[in-house]
């Protein structure tokens, strides 16, 4: 809106211009309020498709309060004609729109199967032409027109509705048909399909090509099918039945790793004793033997004893060096805790001999000769 028009309304109402920054909306919010000072008489005219409700309510707390005056009959001349001014302006935009419209699907056809050649117009303007569009990145893409969310742009409502990192490409089609949870994924993906959409145009106007919407409607097919993609319901999740199971011997690479794992888990001498059972013998209580809780042949009379000295089979060991060596260390042990290497003859008997003897004889002729209390000896022998 003109400058004039906007320093004549602020004598009347300078709130008015904060809360609609649309310049069309604003010129037909004035026309409504006119010269009219209480607010709440002009709603519902407001109300019809002018302004949203949320709007209106903002303007009538704020015309309550406010701090301006009525106009004068030549003020409201002036507005008058800035207003008929106004239209004029908005009809000649619109022609020209619809000019660029429909020369669009001959100049961007693959564009303007995608978002249409509203917003394809719209996006070539911003741009500067077709070739500067094609050089822009689809991250740029889908904020290119955005509206800086301000205080000033909100128009003092809250921000909770609003759509940051999102511009033009957010009104079309594809992206207004989808819920609100998915739109900002969806502008990614139309941005991203307009890219390559807006370098194949100009591919084909600066080759002299036939500029055909091939690639643009086959991208526009890719969008629609990932949309869908995403509004299906997630699958229910399939119980599985288990698979037959191979009851056939399979064959296992030998070597050490498997022979230890073998030993590793063999079955304990103990317990095969446990797990046998004496033939017609009286194996404990009824109960226990019932339920399988006896202990076999390692409970019986006849047995005696609980465990078994058992020669453990040992795995082959390799001849190396550092094997012997330990295999000697090992051969000096015993097997069993009872077992003694000394043997007693009726030729010789035992003799038990203190180890610190020597140790103290040594230490008693170091005392007599080199003490300190020895004093001189002769070390000849004494005469008779």
């Amino acid at each position: 809106m003109s400058q004039a028009a906007v320093l004549v309304l602020l004598l009347t109402f300078p709130e008015l211009e904060e809360l609609v920054v649309d310049p069309r909306q604003y010129k037909s919010a004035v026309r409504v309020i006119w010269n009219e000072m209480d607010m709440t008489m002009v709603n519902d005219e407001l109300g019809n498709g002018i302004l949203s409700s949320n709007q209106i309510i903002t303007i009538s707390v704020a015309g309550s309060t406010t701090s301006g005056r009525p106009l004068s009959d030549e003020e409201l001349a002036k507005l008058d004609d800035t207003i008929i001014y106004m239209d004029g302006l908005t009809v000649t935009q619109t022609e020209l729109t619809q000019f660029v419209e429909e020369r669009m699907e001959n100049l961007a056809p693959n564009i303007c199967a995608i978002v249409g050649p509203t917003i394809a117009a719209r996006l070539l303007g911003l741009a500067g032409g077709l070739d500067e569009l094609s050089k822009i990145p689809a991250c740029n893409f889908q904020v290119l027109g955005q509206v800086k969310g301000n205080a000033s742009s909100r128009a003092g409502m809250s921000s909770s509705h609003s759509k940051p990192h999102s511009g033009i490409v957010g009104e079309c089609e594809l992206v207004l048909k989808c819920p609100g949870y998915m739109q900002k994924k969806a502008i990614k993906v139309v941005a991203s399909k307009l890219a390559l959409a807006a370098r194949c145009d100009f591919v084909n106007a600066e080759s002299g090509r036939a500029c055909t919407a091939d690639a643009g409607i086959k991208f526009r097919n890719i969008i629609e099918s990932k949309i869908a993609k995403w509004d299906e319901p997630d699958k229910a999740q399939v119980v599985k039945a288990l698979p037959k199971p191979d009851m056939s011997t399979k064959k296992r690479r030998g070597g050490k790793r498997i022979r230890r794992m073998k030993e590793r888990f063999e079955e304990t001498e103990l317990m095969k004793q446990a797990n046998k059972r004496a033939f017609s013998k009286e194996a404990g209580e009824y109960g226990d033997d019932a339920m399988g809780l006896s202990m076999g042949l390692l409970d019986s009379k006849e047995s005696g004893k609980i465990r078994q000295t058992t020669e453990k089979k040992k795995m082959r060991q390799a001849n190396t060096k550092a094997s012997r060596k330990k295999a000697l260390q090992l051969s000096s042990g015993t097997t069993n805790g009872l077992a003694s290497s000394m043997v007693f003859t009726p030729v010789q008997g035992l003799e038990l001999v203190n180890p610190n003897a020597n140790r103290d004889r040594v230490n008693e002729a170091n005392l007599k000769w080199f003490g300190e209390n020895a004093g001189f000896r002769s070390a000849l022998p004494k005469e008779g």
